[in-house]
């Protein structure tokens, strides 16, 4: 029985000192196996050999290099980038100014203005609808002041539209002074304000009624200084606008320029149509 169990254990002391032996001898395979399944399942190295030192006759010692690459999109989780680039691009944002904020005939002289700056659409159509109204308001005025002094319904409506902002300047509502007409030395018995942005020699106009400025705007445009444009054909805005201008009605250089785009945008040269 002794023999036996001593058999046993000699066979066993000679298996365990030949796996060692074994080991010893092929650890270096174990490691590169286990390197390269690292490089399979994991990531990827490179190995730059610095060989450079071998050729000046430097004793430097190789350098090894590693550097991890990202793993494919397949084996990657969503990130923040990939949930970004699914999501719908943001609404450009509305100007937040209001109505009020504008002119009214602020659209019609700028028509891409709203656009640019992204000015809500019914801002612009509000606009609009007090330049129709104000038309609508006096163009009947306008026409007979056409009939009997000759001076197109088009640029009588332009001008006023322009000069009081559609009727809303403190002229035309505190005064019924539509043109901007100022008084002369020779006004007697006129009837004069004076208004706080203005000098003291810069006195305006106070009329009874809108009918009343009209005519007197009529009358204004029957002066030496205007007489040439009596020579013009009636519907000729464009030449009446320019005219106009040349002849000192107003020092805003963009003045002819005004006019005959309200003109065209409102579509006032069919009221010219009736005096033809």
């Amino acid at each position: 029985m002794h023999h036996t169990t001593n058999a046993k254990e000699g066979h066993a002391a000679i298996t365990l000192q030949a796996l060692a032996n074994s080991l010893r001898r092929n650890w270096l395979n174990g490691i590169l196996l286990g390197l390269a399944l690292y490089i399979v399942f994991f990531k990827n190295i490179s190995i730059t050999f610095n060989l450079s030192g071998a050729s000046s006759g430097s004793t430097a010692p190789a350098v090894y290099e590693a550097a991890s690459y990202a793993k494919p999109a397949a084996l990657r989780g969503p990130t923040s980038t990939d949930h970004a680039s699914i999501l719908p691009n943001p609404a450009p944002r509305w100007d937040e100014r209001s109505a009020d904020d504008f002119p009214n005939l602020t659209f019609v002289l700028r028509p891409g203005y709203a656009a640019q700056l992204r000015i809500r659409p019914e801002i612009p159509e509000a606009k609009m609808g007090i330049c129709q109204r104000y038309i609508q308001t006096y163009k009947g005025i306008a026409i007979a002041e056409m009939e009997q002094y000759g001076v197109p319904a088009s640029i009588t409506l332009a001008q006023a539209l322009l000069e009081s902002d559609a009727g809303s300047s403190e002229l035309a509502l505190a005064s019924n002074n539509h043109f901007g007409i100022k008084c002369k030395a020779k006004c007697l018995g006129c009837t004069c304000r004076n208004y706080a942005d203005d000098d003291q020699y810069d006195m305006f106009r106070v009329f009874e009624s809108p009918e009343e400025g009209f005519r007197e705007h009529s009358i204004l445009l029957q002066g030496e200084r205007y007489l040439h444009l009596q020579n013009l054909n009636i519907t000729d805005y464009r030449s009446w606008a320019e005219g106009i201008k040349a002849a000192g009605y107003a020092t805003d250089p963009a003045y002819a320029d005004k006019l005959i785009r309200i003109i065209e945008a409102l579509g006032l040269s069919v009221y010219d149509q009736l005096g033809a």
